[in-house]
């Protein structure tokens, strides 16, 4: 199978192509230049892997939260490929997908996501590894739901203290004393200059979660988390 994958949810531009297990992925720092890149990086990625987008068989996005303008860009092109590769597509989390990246560098258990999220505001979740023994695996099971907020309506969170911390994100870059002092966490780890990557989608993309959530090009939907209604969540919240 040759899937693709895009996330501009950021000022960072990511896009990958995979081909026999073999993940071809550029990544750069863009701000307002993910449009004009995307189709080019594209065309070159596909040239380098030998194939088409013809051959493609799964267009993964990055689905946000995010810049209001980048996500759209991820999504309108992804259905644009979609479209013509008649294949489904799958919408990765942008926060899902910082977490994964955090639990593949470090053993930590438990992730804390903070995406800048500008207006004084961060958007943020926790996930626990859940790492599986026969292949070794990280999925990041969400246990705080991701959503917006300002720093300082946060909460302490409750966690066991052997659980081993890491916080990755732009948030934490901008408001490390402020999510520090208001979650009351001392983490064991802190990843800086993260972003969201289009390999780490697609890997993503590989469990069954995901898998599940495979949709027509028609049904993507973004998520921006300021303006959209969702039901609250069962599990404790930072709020």
């Amino acid at each position: 199978m040759i899937a693709l994958a895009i996330d501009t949810a950021t000022e960072a531009f990511s896009v990958a192509v995979k081909k026999d297990g073999f993940v071809y992925e550029h990544f750069e720092i863009a701000p307002r230049e993910h449009g004009d890149k995307l189709l080019p990086v594209l065309d070159q990625l596909l040239i380098e892997a030998g194939a088409t987008m013809r051959d493609v068989s799964q267009v993964v996005y990055g689905r946000g939260p995010g810049a209001f303008t980048g996500v759209r860009i991820a999504i309108s092109a992804a259905q644009g490929l979609a479209m013509g590769a008649d294949c489904p597509m799958i919408g990765v989390s942008s926060l899902q997908n910082l977490a994964h990246q955090a639990f593949q560098q470090t053993d930590a258990t438990i992730a804390i996501v903070a995406m800048d999220a500008r207006m004084g505001e961060v958007y943020v979740a926790a996930f626990r590894a859940e790492r599986t023994a026969s292949d070794g695996k990280v999925w990041p099971t969400a246990i705080i739901e991701e959503q917006v907020i300002a720093p300082e309506k946060l909460s302490a969170l409750e966690l066991d203290p052997q659980e081993r911390m890491v916080t990755i994100g732009s948030g934490w870059d901008v408001y490390e004393k402020e999510l520090k002092h208001y979650l009351s966490i001392t983490p064991h780890f802190q990843i800086t200059e993260a972003f969201p990557k289009a390999g780490t989608a697609l890997l993503l993309a590989e469990f069954e979660h995901y898998k599940a959530q495979a949709h027509l090009p028609e049904q993507a939907v973004p998520v921006y988390l300021r303006n959209q209604v969702a039901k609250k969540s069962q599990k404790p919240g930072l709020l």
